[in-house]
């Protein structure tokens, strides 16, 4: 019995040597792992305090033990921003000899194919990492920007469009998409017609609106032009429009006016101006005022907006106040649209109070329309298709008052075709 005891004992004993040895070769492994990230920590801070020359030669002292990928590419990003370009591509190249699709290694080169104005090379290092993740974010945005400075602009929407289906959230894809189309659409062309129908009881004849119009986009800002044509009230004629978007700076431009027309059905004279700023987190406001001048009597209104996008959301709060002694009348509107891949990709939805002096298929030649009540729903849907075309479809249901019947249903039908050029 003494003997089996002792037996036991050694072999716990023996048992006890294996776990110190195990210990202390895990404190050895994990202390040399602490320091490797230590070192490669220290390369880190040295490269982005502007002390290349020092984090290079961190890189090459772990690079000279062991290779590794990740200490590569921080080295030959380090050569990149001291614009020794082929030193990048050396180091890259090797990276990519053991790791084809290593996602910081064709980070990198792509950046120094694309600053070198290599940029079918720049294409291709984004082709390579999009073999790996056809949905990848980064490399999806980069390949549209090198698109882009080729002058494709095309192709570079198209990829932005792609990206956007999978991250419809991306800000900086939506603005690089917007910027490009409006590079793209410097002229536009559109003809739209709106058909007004009435409940049967209100003797009421429908009402016919089409407007054509030519916008361009300048260096100052947008400016179009419109002609409307309008039969209601068993009268027929033309209305002629002038609008600018004059750019004032970064975050702020304006919106101006001016029309006219000989037909009793429409102002005599029409005149607007208002101040839009963007604020942060994606809110807009503005300020503004409309004068509308008939041949007994003028108007004149203030209005005002609130809008902010979120995702892939905008909603907007406009309201119209015409000052009285006697009283003010106030209308209103609340909007949401939901973009999809592009900005003129989108469907929308407004409910309003009142009636708005920018609507123009409204007006019976006096005033006093602007102060009848009015209830409405729109729902609209505008949709860009290849070659630029674009078409909007809308249907709104409204209950408005008429000064000698009261209260009457109103169904309105519009279609708008377009053209960018």
């Amino acid at each position: 019995m003494a003997f089996r005891r002792k037996k036991i004992l050694n072999s716990f004993d023996g048992k006890k040597n294996h776990f110190h040895l195990f210990g202390f070769l895990l404190i050895l492994l994990f202390s040399g792992f602490a320091g490797h990230s230590q070192n490669i920590q220290e390369a880190k801070d040295q490269a982005y305090k502007g002390d290349r020359e020092k984090a290079r030669a961190i890189c090459r002292a772990i690079l000279a033990k062991d290779f590794d990928a990740d200490v590569a590419v921080l080295m030959a990003r380090t050569y990149a921003w001291d614009g020794k370009y082929d030193s990048t591509k050396i180091v890259i190249s090797q990276v990519l000899k053991f790791y084809p699709t290593h996602w910081d290694a064709l980070d990198c080169l792509s950046d120094v194919q694309f600053w070198e104005e290599k940029y079918r090379d720049a294409i291709e290092s984004c082709n390579i990492a999009l073999t790996k993740d056809a949905k990848d974010e980064h490399f999806l945005y980069k390949k549209a920007k090198i698109l882009n400075a080729m002058g494709q602009y095309e192709q570079a929407a198209r990829q932005l469009q792609t990206l956007l289906k999978s991250h419809p959230a991306n800000a900086e894809a939506r603005n690089k998409l917007s910027s490009i189309r409006a590079d793209q659409r410097r002229n536009n062309i559109r003809l739209a017609y709106t058909y007004d129908t009435f409940e049967k009881n209100s003797n009421q004849d429908p009402w016919h609106l089409v407007a054509l119009s030519y916008g361009r986009k300048t260096s100052l800002g947008s400016i179009i032009g419109r002609v409307n044509w309008a039969e209601r009230f068993g009268s027929k004629g033309f209305q002629y429009e002038l609008d600018g978007y004059p750019h004032i700076s970064e975050n702020n431009y304006a919106y101006l006016n001016a029309g006219y027309s000989n037909l009793s059905i429409f102002p005599k004279i029409r005149a607007g101006a208002e101040w839009y700023h963007s604020f942060p987190k994606a809110f807009e406001g503005s300020l503004g005022m409309r004068a509308l001048y008939f041949t007994n009597s003028d108007i004149y209104m203030l209005t005002g907006t609130v809008g902010k996008y979120t995702g892939n959301y905008w909603f907007s709060f406009r309201t119209y106040v015409i000052p009285s002694s006697s009283g003010s009348s106030v209308s209103g509107s609340i909007q949401t649209r939901r973009y999809f891949a592009d900005p003129e990709d989108y469907i929308g939805l407004k409910v309003g109070y009142g009636i708005s002096p920018d609507d123009r298929g409204n007006g019976d030649g006096s005033s006093s329309y602007l102060t009848q009540q009015s209830q409405s729903v729109r729902v609209e849907y505008n949709h860009l298709f290849p070659g630029m075309w674009t078409t909007n479809v809308g249907i709104s249901l409204s209950h408005q008052q008429f000064p000698a019947i009261g209260y009457v249903r109103n169904y309105s039908f519009d279609f708008g075709i377009g053209r960018f050029f």
